[in-house]
């Protein structure tokens, strides 16, 4: 079901809505019709990276997180799916319970910081979401993560702005970037 959610996630993330035929032949429009939310904010971590079989946040991640606060504080209407992911090693059961720690981990951190727990879905996605398929362990430092993606109140994604003067009403946007 977890694997499902971030997969549909990712499904209206990447196409920007679903096809009526498709998945949501039963619910309607899926996002085709909506008005997307628009964030204006300097910085938004859409990674927050861990060490090798650990789910303790360090001190660089901790500032990144701050980070996300402040955008959520300033964006109250908004949620945040925090999708936590491993590396190869281990076990298929091993990775699936590591990624959900570091997604909790990651909730609670959030939560510590007054943001609700209503407005955090939490997604663990074991080693299934490769971020780089690798044997190095250093470059597996990528796959040990969790990734911020910004929502709006039906939990679709958010398209976030870092440059001001990048506005939607403008017919080219080069410094448009999604939040995953």
């Amino acid at each position: 079901m977890k694997i499902i959610l971030f997969l549909l996630l990712i499904c209206a993330f990447v196409s920007g809505c679903v096809s009526n035929g498709a998945i949501y032949t039963d619910y309607g429009k899926f996002s085709c019709q909506r008005e997307k939310p628009i964030v204006q904010s300097l910085f938004w971590p859409s990674v927050i990276n861990f060490d090798f079989d650990s789910s303790n946040i360090n001190e660089l991640e901790k500032r990144k997180l701050m980070q996300a606060i402040s955008v959520l504080n300033k964006y109250s209407t908004l949620n945040v799916a925090i999708v936590g992911a491993t590396d190869p090693e281990g076990s298929i059961e091993y990775n699936d319970a590591l990624s959900l720690r570091r997604a909790s981990a990651v909730s609670e951190y959030l939560r510590g910081q007054g943001i609700a727990r209503s407005r955090l879905v939490l997604i663990g996605t074991g080693e299934n979401e490769l971020f780089i398929d690798t044997n190095d362990q250093q470059k597996n430092r990528a796959n040990r993560r969790t990734q911020l993606i910004l929502l709006d109140a039906k939990n679709n994604p958010v398209d976030i702005y870092f440059n001001k003067l990048a506005l939607p009403s403008e017919p080219l946007i080069l410094d448009k970037v999604n939040s995953l």
